[in-house]
């Protein structure tokens, strides 16, 4: 359970896998004669990646991410750098293989920083802190986590505060400080009401019934388990609705 929980930060963080790129190409590149074919060669390359990602290609997405990586530092496009070092990062955390996702994540981060791109810089800081969790380095993960939080809150984008508050929830279940990770659920529960995300709100429903049955409170894990149940059948989440049985 916890495994599909962690996992499904994927899911529930839009911004974990950009849909858009910013241009990767620095304006040396239009002193070239061959402008028009390589900037075209480009936007394929892209529209590639993004097409290997929607149909879990992992490991072909991982290849196109190198191609772009080595554009981008031919020309010295910094965001475009940091933008493909978080892409090879998330495809390698998705074939499970969470080192290597953490060798290109934290070679990201501080041009991230650097060059002020804040919302992938804290989506950054959400993967690494979940690689830090599930290999059983939680202080590492709070730090990570809690640095995210604080840029998610300042950006104001609510869905994915929740996400990460429910990444720090997790982080202290999986430590045992149960009244703790509740505190974390219970911040992220109406987050997610008010954003309608009704994923994210099955998935933190059913993590504070777990927290609630572990600590011995039996009326309350059938009534988090009823408000969850009705959700997966709706948003047609077989595996979910298992989860609740």
């Amino acid at each position: 359970m916890m495994k599909r929980i962690i996992s499904s930060i994927l899911i529930l963080g839009a911004c974990l896998t950009p849909l858009t790129l910013p241009p990767i190409v620095q304006p040396s590149l239009a002193q070239s004669q061959d402008l028009e074919i390589e900037i075209e060669q480009l936007k394929q390359l892209i529209q590639q990646v993004q097409q290997q990602e929607r149909q879990g290609q992992h490991r072909q997405a991982i290849q196109s991410w190198q191609q772009l990586l080595a554009i981008a530092r031919q020309f010295k496009a910094r965001q475009g750098e940091a933008r493909a070092l978080y892409g090879m990062g998330i495809n390698y955390y998705r074939i499970g293989e969470p080192q290597e996702a953490l060798k290109y994540l934290n070679q990201a981060l501080p041009i991230l920083r650097k060059i002020g791109d804040r919302s992938i810089e804290a989506a950054t800081l959400v993967m690494i802190g979940l690689i830090y969790n599930s290999s059983g380095q939680p202080q590492l993960a709070l730090t990570h986590l809690n640095e995210a939080l604080l840029i998610f809150q300042s950006a104001g984008d609510r869905r994915m505060e929740a996400a990460t508050l429910t990444a720090i929830g997790f982080t202290y279940d999986n430590m045992g400080q149960l009244q703790a990770a509740l505190k974390y659920y219970d911040l992220a529960l109406p987050i997610w009401q008010e954003t309608g995300d009704r994923r994210g709100e099955a998935i933190t429903l059913i993590s504070i019934r777990r927290v609630h049955a572990s600590i011995s409170q039996p009326r309350s894990p059938l009534k988090y388990n009823n408000k969850a149940v009705p959700i997966w059948p709706a948003i047609g989440d077989r595996a979910g609705e298992a989860t609740t049985e």
